[in-house]
């Protein structure tokens, strides 16, 4: 049995923009899962906690870079 390490990118995006997000990381089937922090529920703004691996983390990464070029993403 091989063990696949999970690795973590919390992002921060007007929550405007947060349903945008996760229709692109869900149409992305496979790439990665996410969820939101509770704590950012209240808030303006969504802190979406996204895990991957390193064997998705280009195809992750592409999908952040093409989603900044439409609005401000917060690395956390």
């Amino acid at each position: 049995m091989t063990n696949i390490d999970v690795l973590t990118k919390i992002i921060r995006v007007d929550k405007a923009n947060s349903s945008f997000v996760y229709f692109t990381l869900e149409s992305n089937e496979g790439i990665a899962f996410h969820s939101t922090l509770r704590e950012s529920l209240k808030m303006p703004y969504r802190d979406i906690e996204i895990n991957y691996t390193e064997s998705t983390k280009t195809h992750l990464l592409n999908i952040l870079k093409n989603l900044e070029e439409k609005f401000s993403i917060e690395y956390l």
